[in-house]
């Protein structure tokens, strides 16, 4: 051929091909694995409470004391609040004890402190019984 190149002996394209498919395959990998890191959700912490023991310690003292049945709504609902309140604050899920076998912290005396914290405010709110009510 006339000043020019020869045709037949020209480089073969596969491997820039190649190298290309490599390429793109190592950023969709990247992408991929960047994706799957940032839009995981956090694995959640567990922790442990003595539901069990705080229940019969209260039930226990309620029936010594002669507690009503406004007294265990009471207790309850400020033992909920508690739970809530120590789980938000500690960022865990908190399950019963004997729901864990071993490994999570046990946040019984955080969440009891705070359980008294609200009773003694509900408590504050009250008047003082009169005679005949039952209390």
């Amino acid at each position: 051929m006339p000043g020019g190149a020869d045709m037949s002996r020209s480089e073969p394209a596969w491997p820039v091909l190649v190298s290309a498919m490599l390429l793109s395959a190592a950023v969709a990998a990247a992408v991929a694995a960047a994706t799957v890191r940032l839009a995981a959700p956090e694995v959640p912490v567990i922790a442990s409470v003595r539901l069990a023991e705080m229940t019969a310690a209260y039930a226990t003292r309620a029936a010594a004391e002669g507690g009503t049945s406004e007294d265990v709504r009471a207790w309850g609902a400020a033992l909920e609040a508690a739970l809530d309140r120590v789980a938000e604050r500690h960022g865990v899920v908190l399950l019963p004890a004997r729901a864990v076998a071993a490994g999570a912290p046990d946040l019984t005396w955080n969440v009891e402190a705070v359980l008294a914290e609200r009773l003694a405010r509900s408590n504050r709110g009250r008047t003082a019984p009169t005679p005949g009510d039952g209390r």
